[in-house]
This record gives C-alpha cells, sequence and structure tokens, in this order.
C-alpha cells in the first residue's frame, strides 16, 4: 500500500532543498544532506521527488514562487532546459524597469532624478528577487545554460544600460567607457547589498534601527551619486 504524502512535508522539502543548494551548490548537495535539514528520513524523501536534479528543479519552483501542492509526485527530473525555462519565466515577470526604459527612449533627456528611480526600482527587484538569486549565484558555475542566464540577461545587459542612462544624464552621448560601465557594476553591487545581502549579515555586523525604507532610499540615492560622478569625468 503506498505511504500517504504529507501536503507541508513537499514544502519542507524544497525549503531545505533551496538552503542546501544556496549553501553548497549541486554537486556537493546529497540527497541524504536534504533529508536530514528537512526532517525525512532519505528514503521518504524519494517518494517526492526521483533525483537530485529533480530535487534542484524543486528548489527552482519554490524560489520562483511557483506553487507545489498540484505536482505529480514523486518529482521526476523535467530535463535543464525545463528548469531553466521556469528561472526566465521568473525574471521576466519580476525585471521591470519601467523608469530605466524611459530614460533609455531616443527622444528622452533624463535627469538626476531618474538615476534614483532606476535605483529605487532595480532595490525593488533585488530584494523580491533575492532566494532566487542567491541559488542562482551558487549553481551557475555548474549549469552552463543558468550561468549565461545571469551573465547575459541578469548583469551585464543591464549594467550597460544603466551606463548609458548615466551617460545621458550627463548630457553626453555616444558609448559609455569602461570605466563608466564599471561605475555601473559598482552602483548595482550598492543596490544588490542594501536589498539582498544586508538581510543575511548578523546582528553584530547589522547596522542596528536601519529600516527598510532607510536602506532602501539610502542605496538609491548612493547609486545616483556614484553613477553621476562617473560620468561627469567621461
Amino acid at each position: 500500500m503506498p505511504r500517504k504524502k504529507a501536503p507541508q512535508k513537499i514544502e519542507d522539502i524544497a525549503e531545505a532543498a533551496v538552503a542546501c543548494f544556496t549553501d553548497t551548490g549541486i554537486r556537493r548537495t546529497q540527497m541524504a544532506d536534504v533529508a536530514k535539514a528537512a526532517g525525512v528520513s532519505t528514503g521518504t524523501l524519494y517518494l517526492y521527488v526521483t533525483s537530485k536534479e529533480a530535487l534542484f528543479h524543486l528548489a527552482v519552483l519554490k524560489v520562483c514562487g511557483q506553487p507545489l501542492d498540484g505536482l505529480t509526485l514523486p518529482l521526476a527530473e523535467p530535463g535543464t532546459g525545463e528548469t531553466v525555462s521556469v528561472y526566465a519565466a521568473r525574471v521576466t515577470e519580476v525585471a521591470k524597469w519601467p523608469a530605466l526604459r524611459e530614460a533609455l527612449a531616443p527622444d528622452a533627456a533624463p535627469g538626476p532624478k531618474a538615476l534614483v528611480a532606476i535605483g529605487t526600482e532595480l532595490y525593488d527587484i533585488l530584494h523580491e528577487a533575492r532566494r532566487a538569486i542567491w541559488l542562482l549565484d551558487h549553481c551557475a558555475p555548474e549549469l552552463p545554460e543558468f550561468d549565461a542566464l545571469l551573465s547575459t540577461d541578469m548583469r551585464s545587459h543591464y549594467r550597460d544600460d544603466i551606463a548609458r542612462v548615466a551617460l545621458k544624464v550627463s548630457g553626453r552621448t555616444g558609448s559609455p567607457s569602461i570605466a563608466l560601465r564599471l561605475a555601473a557594476r559598482f552602483a548595482i553591487e550598492i543596490i544588490a547589498w542594501a536589498a539582498m545581502h544586508r538581510t543575511k549579515e548578523s546582528a553584530a555586523n547589522s547596522i542596528s534601527g536601519l529600516s527598510e525604507t532607510e536602506a532602501r532610499k539610502a542605496a538609491a540615492d548612493s547609486f545616483a551619486a556614484l553613477l553621476s560622478a562617473a560620468a561627469t569625468r567621461e
């Protein structure tokens, strides 16, 4: 007689998978590690997923906000292409850049406030998607398809767009220099720390009393100031 699968258990397993893959990557994570983190036996884990690849797909579904209650269990490996498509769809859903798109329009003449607006929307994107980004950061080097998604679609493309806006704000045209593109990368890291990495810091290393609203505003202002200063030196 088949053992009954508890609805909450798939959520617990998915959370454990996210934590383990984010901490140690794909190759180093073992099924037994996830079972222990989820509080189940390895045998029970196989009632919910058929393999480590299926377990990774489950983790991606979880961080991308997909419902797990309707899954056919045990979850079979769908193939890397399907896992990538789930993540790419989430990127498209979350990565809304109205201020950036407006500033990049051919006839747009953005002012300094445009950079603050872009920094603010980047903050919101990264804060909402931080668990998915952490997972991809740690696992992308092991999966070429994910590495391409991270390095091109989620980093260099937006870095160069932001540099182009900074150049427009300074009243110049043309292609951003290497120095300005580097400044854009640094500016993105300011936002990333405030929106994502700050939330994982220990109490001893955190800034006492810093609210989410203050962190968001300070990050966007610093983002804009760095880019404005770099563009002025072009």
